[in-house]
């Protein structure tokens, strides 16, 4: 999808370095960068709940419910 972004200029020259090396486009190497933080924020140590298990990040839209939990707990 082609867009108009304000990228700092840091951000644009690592994009550029990155798109270098590994022969891609900037867009690309960007987007790359941007799926890399992404996937680090949703690792992040979100604590225990009230219970003592571990919370999990959430992600917008995308509610467990029993059901859901149902239909996966025997898969492998």
């Amino acid at each position: 999808m082609r867009t108009t972004l304000d990228i700092d200029d840091v951000v644009l020259a690592a994009a550029r370095a990155k798109a270098q090396a590994e022969s891609v486009s900037v867009g690309r190497a960007l987007s790359d960068i941007a799926l890399s933080a992404l996937k680090a924020g949703a690792q992040e140590n979100l604590g225990e709940g009230p219970s003592g298990f571990p919370l999990l990040p959430s992600y917008p839209g995308h509610v467990i419910t029993d059901d859901l939990v149902a239909r996966h707990r025997d898969d492998d």
